[in-house]
């Protein structure tokens, strides 16, 4: 039987490791006790402890969870921590994290759909177009509502368009942009990471004067079928909890709850 919490995480790993492939800019730790990275750039999603696994019983530990937190802030970039709810000593890391002055900032649902037998059609909505992204040169699309939707300014954003971009044109690329077009504009985008038979949707994203009309569910829903079709057997994503009902509409189902925490 599949671990769907644990496949969720595996794909939120292999997103982060795609990252550190293409950017020399962030370099990744990955051990069996610690999944996480760091890099000069000054913003949490460049800088994050995605997993961690050690047992929380003894003295060890918790000069190794000070050690990691200490190494972020002698470099002074806010940064993140990640506890996933099916991990066995998430309630105690939450509290060790709290207890180093981190605060839970944010709390996602990991979701996830079995493609094998997944027929769901997107409601009909006039004008809309979608398509990939398939040259360098029109990244554009995806700077123009990928960055101001999350706020991303300055070097932060200009990095993750360069990574984004050379995640998705390099040797053995992974990611698969998508860009949603109304009356020829480009106003809604989402990513696909292609990971085996998974599909992790990301960078779901709508442009503020075209939201609630069902844009972003239309390009998750065609996102996946694109992941379907090229031989996918599950997509996951995660959401935030306002966002949660709109997978739910999809077919996505929650397998877990992850908390952010912030330093």
């Amino acid at each position: 039987m599949t671990n769907m919490p644990e496949k969720i995480k595996q794909n939120v790993i292999f997103s982060r490791v795609q990252l550190s492939l293409v950017s020399p800019r962030i370099v990744l730790e990955q051990t069996p006790e610690v999944m996480r990275y760091e890099s000069d750039l000054t913003h949490p999603l460049y800088n994050s402890v995605i997993a961690y696994h050690q047992p929380l019983s003894d003295k060890d530990t918790e000069d190794d969870i000070g050690r990691l937190i200490n190494g972020y802030q002698a470099r002074k970039v806010p940064f993140t921590w990640l506890t996933w709810s099916h991990d066995a000593d998430h309630a105690n890391l939450a509290q060790a994290l709290a207890e180093n002055g981190l605060k839970k900032v944010d709390s996602l649902s990991g979701m996830s759909v079995s493609l094998r037998e997944w027929t769901y059609i997107s409601p009909a909505i006039h004008g809309l177009i979608i398509k990939p992204i398939r040259t360098r040169a029109e990244m554009a699309w995806f700077r123009e509502i990928v960055l101001p939707v999350f706020g991303f300014e300055g070097e932060a954003g200009e990095a993750l368009v360069q990574i984004s971009e050379d995640a998705a044109f390099g040797v053995n690329a992974a990611f698969r942009h998508y860009i949603g077009f109304m009356d020829g504009q480009p106003v809604a985008a989402a990513t696909a990471i292609h990971d085996g038979d998974t599909i992790g949707i990301y960078n779901v994203a709508t442009l503020e004067g075209y939201r609630r009309r069902g844009l972003g569910s239309a390009l998750t829903a065609h996102a996946a079928r694109e992941g379907q079709a090229a031989g996918g057997r599950i997509a996951v994503l995660l959401a935030s909890k306002m966002g949660q009902s709109v997978y739910q509409a999809i077919g996505f189902d929650e397998d877990v709850t992850i908390e952010v925490y912030l330093g």
